[in-house]
């Protein structure tokens, strides 16, 4: 907590200081219902393949209600704040630097999955961060919604949490 704090207080630092607006931060409402179906369908797809690979390594977990309370408050500002660092600052900043988005999507979701390094089980945590740092990444460079990919975001890190993939213990 104190480490997103600490990033949350120079991200708005940083916006401040730039006088960003709420376009510059990935806040856009204009493309809201041309990107909403996109978004959703990859939210859906993504929670079948949680379900799936779920079903296919057959991981055992045990939540206590404590655990999984404290787990979801502290995982849905955790989710909007990665996906504005990941998204909505950094896209933007990449494609200044590089100009071309394959590459743009490909060392976002390299930095994306480092983070996630936190969590045990690496052989499976580090290839679910890597894709879906992709397909984040790729949603957002083709239509860049942070309200909708924060969202996605958040729904994914439920249903992973649920069933067991993110718990630290």
């Amino acid at each position: 907590m104190v480490l997103l704090a600490v990033g949350a207080l120079v991200i708005y630092g940083i916006i401040m200081r730039e006088h960003w607006s709420f376009e510059d931060m990935g806040l856009h409402h204009h493309n809201f219902k041309k990107s909403f179906p996109f978004y959703l369908s990859f939210t859906i797809i993504g929670i079948l393949a949680l379900f799936i690979l779920h079903s296919i390594l057959n991981i055992d977990y045990v939540i206590s209600k404590t655990f999984l309370t404290k787990t979801l408050i502290l995982f849905i500002p955790i989710s909007f704040f990665q996906e504005f660092v990941f998204r909505s600052f950094l896209v933007p900043r990449l494609k200044e630097l590089y100009g071309n988005n394959l590459f743009v999507i490909f060392i976002n979701a390299i930095l994306f999955t480092f983070i996630h390094i936190i969590y045990p089980n690496l052989v499976i945590g580090l290839p679910i961060a890597f894709f879906s740092g992709i397909f984040f990444t790729w949603l957002y460079v083709k239509y860049p919604n942070l309200l909708l990919v924060s969202f996605s975001h958040i729904i994914l890190n439920i249903t992973a949490i649920l069933l067991g993939f993110f718990v630290i213990k």
